[in-house]
């Protein structure tokens, strides 16, 4: 990481522009912000805060990241992404040359195999408009693409948002068993609790009016496509149902969401959500192979 900025200051200084792709991520009580298109060739990011090392990681083949803590026996190792493994990045450390799982931060080759790096934090996707209403003294990670970069941010970017991406041959040689229930490529949002994951299909939230209403981990949960980022998201509720007014979902206990703020009456409600993921369907199948798939799983259940 090299340094920070506000938010509010790089948007100000047009650095980004509100429809900046990002991903966020929090340590701490603070929200860290990252471009997506430069994370999507770096694959990894780290530093400290606050005294407290910690790393980032992000793949553009399958649109998923996770932060977690890269101490490991009180040393703190130097991560880089090495290339590919189930057509994911595939992490390695400097110290070792152990090989680790971007996802689940599990050491799958080297010295520390079957060691699994703490959790820290999913990383979310957003955008900077979105973030700065939601967050407004957010921490711009400020970062800057080499010369040998700079000529594939678009490519990257290209690749992680196609609807049936053209993966290289080197991509492609490392995905061994997948799942068929869905097509390879779909997006989605995937979320996981002890003991329990589950997929939600883009496709199935297009199809519900971007609501869905559901139970997980012994609670109700609420899935929805935001209006503003396109981007889904999940969240534990009591409401049963809601419906959109233009942009604001006005849900049936009398709150309302609008730009990632729920509120009652004025008053702003925390939120509170599950483990999750907006990634596409291989990588969540792999990562987790027992998981459920909404809504076909409801249709196993009462079958």
């Amino acid at each position: 990481m090299t340094e920070l900025q506000p938010l509010a200051a790089a948007l100000a200084a047009h650095v980004l522009t509100e429809a900046t792709s990002v991903l966020y991520t929090q340590q701490g009580d603070q929200i860290y912000v990252f471009r997506t298109s430069h994370f999507s060739l770096y694959n990894v990011m780290q530093g400290v805060i606050d005294g407290q090392p910690w790393m980032a990681t992000f793949c553009a083949v399958c649109n998923a990241g996770m932060s977690f803590s890269p101490v490991v026996n009180g040393q703190t190792l130097e991560f880089y992404g090495v290339g590919y493994y189930d057509a994911m990045t595939l992490l390695a450390d400097r110290q070792t040359g152990s090989y680790w799982d971007h996802l689940t931060g599990e050491c799958l080759y080297g010295q520390y195999v079957g060691t699994t790096l703490p959790q820290l934090t999913t990383m979310t996707h957003s955008t900077a408009g979105q973030v700065i209403k939601q967050t407004p003294d957010a921490q711009f990670v400020v970062t800057a693409l080499t010369p040998d970069k700079v000529q594939f941010e678009a490519f990257a970017e290209a690749l992680r948002v196609a609807p049936e991406p053209q993966w290289f041959p080197q991509i492609m040689s490392t995905l061994d068993a997948e799942d068929k229930r869905l097509p390879r490529f779909e997006m989605g949002l995937g979320v996981w609790a002890p003991g329990a994951a589950r997929f939600y299909p883009f496709t199935t939230l297009h199809a519900n009016d971007n609501i869905v209403f559901d139970e997980f981990a012994g609670q109700r949960l609420l899935v929805y496509v935001d209006p503003e980022t396109t981007n889904p998201l999940a969240l534990f509720t009591d409401a049963t149902s809601g419906v959109w007014r233009h942009d604001v979902l006005v849900l049936n206990n009398g709150q309302t969401l609008h730009n990632g703020v729920l509120q009652q009456r004025g008053d702003l409600i925390p939120i509170s959500r599950p483990l999750q993921l907006f990634q596409r369907w291989y990588s969540f199948a792999i990562t987790f192979p027992d998981c459920e798939v909404y809504p076909t799983y409801l249709r196993a259940k009462s079958g």
